[in-house]
């Protein structure tokens, strides 16, 4: 990823998560989890490791879609 950038995708979308409220935030991490077949443990970290086993365009469509996705449950559900 470029200097210039200030998040990775991976901490992207963490934050993004750890913006839902309780219950929804482990209902996304679940899902991440089973969609990913990784175990998020240290949520940005992990996803950092699994976005990096991703060919660059899988990337990029993967951090776009899972965005939006968890913007849309922001909007519905809160923030915490």
């Amino acid at each position: 990823m470029a200097a210039t950038m200030t998040k990775t995708g991976g901490a992207t979308l963490a934050d993004r998560i750890q913006a839902l409220p309780d219950p929804y935030r482990g209902n996304a991490i679940e899902w991440l989890q089973l969609c990913t077949q990784t175990q998020m443990m240290d949520l940005e970290k992990d996803i950092d490791h699994f976005l990096e086993t991703l060919n660059p365009s899988v990337r990029a469509k993967f951090i776009f879609q899972t965005g939006k996705l968890l913007e849309k449950a922001i909007f519905y559900f809160g923030r915490s």
